[in-house]
């Protein structure tokens, strides 16, 4: 999963700099990225939270206690459940906001509000086939297969790409260009739904709904639905509430940085953490099916020592280059030195997310799967008010990049909740203090590498020496966990062998 992500940010990075070299850090660019946020907001809380959440411990539930045909079943009422859920939200979520967009006057002073509506209104309808692709991931994570999922939102990248520079050549006014996208984005949604059938087929489960009135098992699993989805939601909707923040308390611009930044943020979150938590989500729902809290508690251990001894690395190294890194992936066309200069701060602000982030999301796939749904929910209700004040308070004063630290305290709020909540449930918490140092001392080894490299006599304003700064900090981190975790180190190197 984590080699198939990090072609699909690769892609995505070809993407970004193709939007950013066309339309620059524009308002009329601004404006779509926050539409986008609405469709993508419903893909990171189906695909990365409330599928795997509610749906494959119910799955896990009914394979364990009535076999897999009871599975099967369930499987395919919950996607005739869901596809009529999407299509009524669907409608009515079109209804607002042509209504409201029909209401505004063509005033200038509304222009950018209306360009945003009609934005959110030839977007919404993604959400129908990429909702269903995300739950058709479910049985086929079960089954350890990830390669079909994975595969998705690489499709998404190529279809972009290949679309933005086929609607490059319609018209010579860049806005008429960026009105085309949307449907282009439409076309990669119905493909990454039919990209899930062979990996259904593979695994002998069909992609075909079933609507039926009456399902217990599937009563319990959507009674789980609404709570797993606040659980997933806080990261998500704090950075959409960042998105909108930032346009009205900064400049009709700022939502690009924000946008972008975590653009870059999702590389090494979902390169770890999130491949982390698609994959343990499986195990975790069949020793909690099994109750077997001991095994349990040492997965989620082993798991979150692993994740945040990556994700420190990753993180680290990516706020030592990041300024070499932006100039060289996006400092062309109409993206300037000046914008790169006030998106680096932005980045290094986000930055600080990931630790909570992929920390937190294990800890509540680890809760869900135990049915504990309402911690992991209020936990994410917490978090996001403190965000909402933060933003409030720090962004008129410190500009865009005071939205990173607003979410990255409210994510730490949230994961310590978290935290504390886990021994009534009978699993151990899964980080110690005495095993922090051997955890963080890779990551920290990783970035001073970096750092040395960046500030000798090699320009790190190239690709090659960039280059060699990541590879100074990659092999610096991979030493330090030799010594200081071999464990950690032989089972990463076994895993690579075997996939290979």
């Amino acid at each position: 999963m984590a080699l198939w992500t990090m072609v699909s940010r690769v892609l995505g990075y070809v993407r970004d700099a193709a939007m950013l070299a066309v339309f620059g850090a524009s308002a009329g660019q601004g404006a779509f990225l926050l539409a986008w946020t609405v469709p993508n907001l419903f893909r990171r809380l189906l695909g990365e939270g409330a599928v795997s959440a509610a749906v494959q411990p119910a799955l896990a539930r009914a394979e364990e206690e009535d076999g897999e045909e009871a599975a099967k079943d369930l499987f395919a009422s919950f996607q005739g459940y869901l596809l009529l859920l999407l299509l009524g939200v669907l409608v009515v979520g079109e209804a607002v906001v042509l209504i409201w967009r029909g209401s505004l006057d063509r005033g200038p002073e509304n222009m950018d509000l209306r360009r945003t509506l009609w934005f959110t209104a030839c977007l919404l309808p993604y959400v129908v086939p990429i909702c269903m692709s995300a739950l058709a991931s479910a049985p086929q994570n079960l089954r350890h297969r990830f390669l079909w999922p994975s595969l998705a939102p690489v499709l998404l990248n190529v279809v972009w790409i290949g679309g933005l520079w086929w609607i490059t050549w319609m018209t010579d006014y860049p806005l008429g260009r960026l009105e085309l996208l949307p449907w282009v984005v439409m076309v990669g949604g119905l493909l990454q739904w039919g990209l899930q059938w062979p990996g259904l087929r593979s695994v002998g489960w069909s992609l075909r709904p079933r609507f039926t009135r009456a399902d217990p098992r599937r009563r319990r699993a959507v009674k789980a639905f609404l709570p797993a989805l606040l659980g997933m939601a806080a990261l998500q909707i704090n950075v959409a509430i960042d998105q909108v923040l930032v346009r009205e308390l900064v400049d009709e611009a700022a939502n690009n940085y924000s946008f972008y930044a975590n653009r870059l943020l999702h590389l090494p979150l979902a390169l770890v953490g999130i491949a982390a938590m698609t994959g343990s989500m499986p195990l975790f729902s069949r020793l909690a099916a099994q109750r077997d809290f001991p095994a349990l508690s040492t997965a989620l251990g082993r798991g979150c020592e692993s994740t945040l001894l990556l994700i420190m690395a990753a993180g680290l190294g990516l706020a030592v280059i990041a300024d070499p890194l932006l100039t060289l992936l996006f400092q062309r066309g109409a993206f300037t030195a000046e914008d790169v200069a006030r998106l680096t701060p932005t980045v290094h602000a986000y930055l600080c997310v990931l630790p909570f982030a992929a920390i937190g999301g294990l800890l509540t796939r680890a809760h869900q799967s135990l049915g504990s749904y309402r911690t992991p929910a209020i936990a994410a209700a917490v978090s996001v008010p403190i965000n909402l004040l933060l933003d409030w308070i720090l962004l008129p004063q410190y500009g865009v990049q005071a939205a990173g630290w607003a979410t990255a305290v409210s994510i730490a709020f949230q994961t310590l909740i978290l935290m504390l909540l886990l021994p009534p449930l009978g699993i151990a918490r899964p980080l110690h203090l005495r095993r922090l140092p051997g955890v963080l001392l890779p990551g920290f080894g990783a970035g001073a590498a970096a750092y040395a490299v960046v500030h000798s006599g090699l320009d790190a304003y190239t690709f090659f020496g960039l280059g060699v700064a990541i590879a100074a900090g990659g092999a610096a981190g991979a030493a330090l966990t030799w010594v200081l975790r071999p464990h950690d180190f032989r089972d990463l190197w076994k895993a690579v062998k075997q996939k290979v």
